[in-house]
């Protein structure tokens, strides 16, 4: 009998739901079956580089949850979380406030009251979008950009999503600002686009934006009225080192790149003379704990806009709030005397993932851009292929018979006409990425 969990509501009989509800189904299957490709694995002993998670300090966070429960009380860990039209429990807000204080740098000191507790990175935006965005209207993501945005725009706000693609993933920061000036200036709805949604660092990339760039990107959001919305949960991620790391090609060269700054250090009260006053109340940043701690089963992130009470009040009345026992985990982290030495553990254990993972590409000659901040690499695996159908020939090849699976690049947005791509996950335990590096040495070895 033929499955009709992926035919559209109207070709089946009424199921009673909402016009709402239908147009949603409507929306998003054909968006998520185009992001979600499917397995190819026949044996089930694949290992999936393909996600966003970062397991690296698992052993040690597992112990730390269990001092956690041990040391609290019951109460306090299992309660049912208490609705506040404040942005949820305070003394999470304020580890975060001073979490955000002491790491990124802020202009104007974050104070609990300019954060909203989220249930990640996907509840912040989805909120935040929901909170500044009519139905109908648009957002501008510059590219390479997580293809699960498009999702997240439409599944609730019902949100048009304009990418601006760079033409080449060399020196790609160069071109953020003429790429958002240049899918503006081409809508036909320029009065519809609202905000300018971007990650820094960068995903897939695992690069972050100059602050020059970043200071261009603000006035270019204030000049037209725009919301910035900037995904800053890998910005602490920072690769060790900067010695001589391949780039593909047999070469070597030089891993720098910009330093992470976030958005929160830019909204200066005082500006160069002809610079643009950037309006705080217009920039905000999302936060989860899932990228920088691997935390994601948690659920559990924030919000933060220093000058934008209404806002605020809208989201807390959206966002989900996360669990009691998330909260009292996450609180007892950032204030934990041992978050100094976790973070160190964190970067050096991604870096040797990282200079493994590289070394195994190097060798077979495979081009990749060179990460300074996150779990991922962007690597043109797929170097033979020159079509849509070389390349998923290859991905189901990469997955069946080399037992890896990862994400394929074209669905994030980038480079038009340069095939290949494929981000790559190396946030795993040591044992696990000298599993990845026979696996890739005995594919590529072969006829990979």
């Amino acid at each position: 009998m033929r499955s009709t969990r992926h035919l559209s509501v109207s070709s089946m009989m009424d199921p009673g739901l909402s016009r709402r509800a239908r147009n949603a189904l409507d929306r998003l299957v054909p968006v998520l079956s185009g992001t979600a490709p499917a397995s190819f694995d026949p044996f089930g002993n694949t290992i999936d580089l393909s996600c966003g998670g970062n397991e690296v300090l698992y052993p040690e966070l597992k112990q730390f949850l269990g001092d956690v429960v041990r040391d609290v009380g019951a109460v306090e860990a299992f309660s049912e979380p208490v609705p506040s039209i404040n942005g949820g429990d305070l003394g999470l807000r304020n580890a975060l406030a001073g979490f955000f204080n002491t790491y990124f740098k802020p202009v104007h000191a974050v104070r609990a009251e300019h954060i909203v507790l989220t249930d990640g990175t996907t509840d912040g935006i989805e909120n935040l979008i929901h909170a500044v965005c009519d139905d109908g209207d648009s957002v501008l993501v510059p590219g390479p950009s997580c293809p699960d945005i498009s999702v997240l725009l439409k599944r609730k706000a019902n949100v048009h999503l304009i990418p601006a693609r760079p033409p080449t993933y060399s020196h790609w920061d160069n071109y953020l600002v003429p790429s958002l000036q240049a899918a503006y200036d081409f809508s036909s709805h320029r009065s519809r686009i609202k905000a300018v949604l971007l990650s820094n660092p960068n995903n897939p990339l695992s690069r972050c934006y100059p602050r020059e760039t970043l200071r261009e990107l603000l006035e270019f959001c204030q000049e037209r009225g725009l919301h910035l919305i900037v995904d800053e949960g890998a910005g602490l991620m920072r690769l060790d080192g900067g010695k001589e790391e391949g780039g593909g090609g047999g070469g070597k060269k030089k891993r720098d790149g910009a330093e992470f700054v976030s958005a929160l250090a830019l909204t200066e009260p005082l500006v160069p003379e002809g610079a643009v006053k950037v309006d705080p109340s217009r920039v905000h940043i999302v936060w989860s704990a899932s990228r920088l701690f691997g935390l994601g089963g948690l659920k559990i992130g924030c919000v933060v806009s220093q000058q934008n009470t209404p806002l605020l009040t809208s989201l807390a009345l959206t966002s989900t709030h996360p669990s009691s026992l998330s909260t009292v985990y996450l609180s007892s982290l950032l204030t934990s005397s041992r978050l100094p030495d976790l973070r160190t553990l964190n970067n050096n254990r991604l870096t040797s993932s990282y200079v493994a993972l590289t070394d195994i590409l190097r060798q077979h000659d495979i081009e990749f851009v060179v990460p300074t901040h996150g779990p991922f690499l962007f690597a043109k695996l797929a170097k033979k292929a020159r079509t849509v159908e070389e390349e998923n020939v290859f991905w189901r090849d990469l997955e069946g018979r080399g037992g890896i699976k990862v994400a394929p690049g074209r669905v994030f947005n980038g480079v038009e006409k340069d095939g290949g791509w494929a981000r790559v996950r190396f946030s795993v335990s040591e044992e696990v990425m000298q599993e990845v590096v026979g696996k890739l040495e005995d594919f590529f070895g072969g006829s990979g």
